[in-house]
């Protein structure tokens, strides 16, 4: 479903296109689904991560997880074992398959809409947003467990995922730049080193992504760790 949202967007950015103007065409954005289609699928899966920790918290069923695993430690990192397969499987799968469709909706409509000469200059895009995908379910799961509200929870990563990615760009410049580039989303170009408009080299980039996961995880951990199931 978060596919077929994201790419009805494409499509209709695309459609857009074709009504305009030559003038109103040479300034269009690329139609490049790590950004049309790709956030709303990291939404999801970070739902997906989020409801992994924090349902139990809901329905209580968090007391016989725990009379089962003890250890605690041991728990949480099950489930993140199980967050990251879901994840990165989630992120290849729906990366691919929105880069193939967004390839076959574009066919032969030129830059600046169509952002690849050939088919697989599309591949660093879509391992980049796999990546970024993997990151947000993680990061979703830790503020789950620190959280302990699916509500709570799905607020902060449609803030990290949507909402203040859009908004970053109104920012002042080039205030605006340094804010974008350390957003997740907007990681994925800058983590593959694919022609973007943001500031953080490939090893930088990964070292941002690694920050998520570890400050995310890492609260986690400590509330779960130290505050009453």
């Amino acid at each position: 479903m978060s596919t077929l949202i994201g790419l009805v967007v494409l499509i209709t950015h695309v459609g857009s296109y074709d009504r305009a103007s030559p003038e109103e065409q040479a300034s269009f954005e690329g139609a490049d689904p790590a950004v049309l289609v790709m956030p709303v699928v990291a939404f999801f899966i970070g739902c997906l991560g989020a409801l992994a920790v924090t349902t139990e918290f809901s329905t209580g069923s968090i007391g016989p997880s725990l009379v089962a695993v003890p250890r605690r430690r041991m728990l949480l990192a099950a489930k993140t074992v199980l967050v990251t397969c879901v994840a990165f499987a989630g992120g290849v799968l729906f990366a691919g398959l929105s880069q193939v469709v967004a390839l076959l909706v574009l066919g032969d409509r030129p830059a600046p809409l169509n952002p690849w000469a050939h088919w697989w200059d599309a591949i660093p895009s879509a391992a980049g947003t796999a990546v970024t995908t993997l990151v947000t379910g993680l990061v979703a799961l830790g503020l789950g467990a620190a959280i302990r509200s699916t509500t709570a929870t799905v607020t902060v990563i449609v803030a990290l995922t949507l909402v203040i990615p859009s908004f970053a760009h109104f920012l002042p410049a080039p205030l605006h730049l340094w804010v974008a580039s350390v957003l997740i989303p907007n990681l994925a170009p800058q983590v593959v080193g694919a022609e973007s408009a943001y500031l953080l080299s490939p090893p930088a980039a990964a070292a941002v992504l690694a920050c998520y996961v570890v400050v995310a995880l890492g609260a986690g951990w400590l509330a779960f760790s130290r505050r009453d199931a």
